[in-house]
């Protein structure tokens, strides 16, 4: 069949112009500078651009993309750098290999000892996400025993700005999985102990809870002290989902997740895929002695919503993606989780409502604290989109204290009572 000499040339003629198209696209992408930041005002130009080989678009989820463009989040991209990891928690973790395996009657992980239970996983193993959520509950880089002297969480009201600006102090000492001295404490039924009380404004000072938790499916023991009446009150076993204090963080939301794994329904590995995260984080972020808005919280924008953590580092993370469904009682349906596919550390969550609709983000900072070993959060965000509120939890971390001496007994409801009085 025979095409007439217009029609050959005008079919040349697309085809080049085309190709001249796809070309002049991968022309204009562009490698991107350390310090670029990106914002509503430019996602549009910059979405094609790569930073260190990773396009834009590839390194914001919708969610993430969606906070840009609608809620005044603005992204500083930092060149990527190495976390250093405890060697005493590598060498843990490698222990583990082939010998630790999920017990779901029981609700715990056997032939585990200390680290992460899971060092190694695969992709195809249908309990991935199941054992990526062991690991970050066992797992989590935190020290033996860590205790930070005061945390404030700043309650922001997405239109009128910060309306209060609770303090607090928070302490943990582990029980089980020990990476000095014995592995284990006690007799091997508690995985650790919690303290939380605080210290500031007045109304609120002495209110606080202590937390045993269990290796097993007992669901945590938690006291809280009431100063007003100065009594103490045991709470119910589904504590774990209830608010903190009127904050819009539950006691599940504390480092995005603080659930016993087996108290949700089940998991699914969605892939691995890049994101812009803070991993390597700026400290002082809080100034508790500031006098401006901009020298107490230095990387908050002082601007509506009022809540974004503007001026930290982001850099391309690659992280699992991990859907968490729910028990049919928790406030959410269900939580979208990303965390860093090198250790346990989660630094985003979604969090839909009973509807499936989208509730919550969470944002979470840090770095590694190579005097002690640890993985240290600055800053964490709970974000109510339903109700244009916040919470944020800024750190000061130059208060902080990792395996410090202390013993269990220095972590009982007996020190709630007197941190209270």
């Amino acid at each position: 069949m025979s095409v007439s000499r217009p029609i050959l040339y005008k079919t040349l003629a697309l085809g080049l112009i085309a190709a001249a198209g796809s070309l002049s696209s991968l022309v204009l992408a562009a490698e991107l500078p350390a310090g670029t930041v990106i914002s509503a005002a430019n996602i549009d130009q910059i979405k094609n651009d790569t930073f260190e080989g990773h396009s834009i678009a590839n390194l914001l989820t919708e969610k993430m993309e969606w906070r840009i463009r609608h809620s005044g989040w603005k992204l500083p991209l930092a060149q990527s750098k190495e976390v250093p990891l405890d060697p005493r928690w590598v060498e843990a973790s490698q222990a583990n290999a082939g010998k630790a395996s999920i017990n779901k009657d029981a609700c715990q992980v056997d032939n585990w000892g200390a680290g992460a239970p899971f060092p190694s996983i695969d992709m195809q193993d249908p309990q991935a996400a199941e054992k990526l959520i062991w690991n970050w509950h066992l797992g989590q880089l935190v020290g033996d025993v860590s205790q930070v002297p005061q945390y404030t969480q700043l309650l922001i009201d997405g239109k009128k700005g910060v309306h209060a600006e609770p303090v607090a102090e928070f302490s943990r000492y582990t029980m089980k999985g020990r990476l000095s001295g014995p592995a284990v404490e006690g007799d091997g039924s508690e995985r650790g102990r919690q303290l939380l009380y605080f210290k500031s404004p007045s109304d609120m000072k002495g209110l606080g809870t202590y937390t045993q938790m269990y290796d097993s499916d007992k669901v945590n023991d938690v006291w809280a002290y009431i100063p007003a009446v100065r009594r103490v009150r045991r709470l119910s076993g589904g504590a774990w989902m209830d608010p903190v204090g009127s904050s819009d963080q539950l006691q599940d939301d504390l480092e995005i997740f603080n659930a016993r794994p087996c108290w949700y329904s089940e998991y699914k590995l969605l892939g691995k895929r890049w994101v812009l995260a803070v991993a390597n984080s700026k400290t002082g972020l809080w100034n508790p002695d500031g006098k401006s808005f901009a020298e107490k919280y230095p990387v908050v924008e002082d601007a509506a919503p009022y809540w974004n953590m503007n001026n930290n580092d982001f850099e391309p993370r690659e992280v699992y993606v991990i859907e968490a469904i729910t028990p049919s009682v928790h406030p959410y349906s269900k939580k979208v989780l990303y965390m860093d596919v090198k250790y346990p550390r989660f630094y985003y969550a979604e969090a839909y409502d009973r509807k499936g609709e989208f509730w919550k983000f969470m944002e979470f900072h840090s770095y590694a604290n190579t005097a002690a070993g640890d993985i240290r959060t600055t800053a964490g965000a709970v974000i109510d989109f339903q109700r244009n509120h916040a919470t944020l939890s800024m750190i000061d971390t130059k208060s902080w204290k990792t395996n410090f001496d202390a013993k269990a007994s220095d972590f009982s409801l007996q020190t709630l009572q007197k941190a209270g009085r």
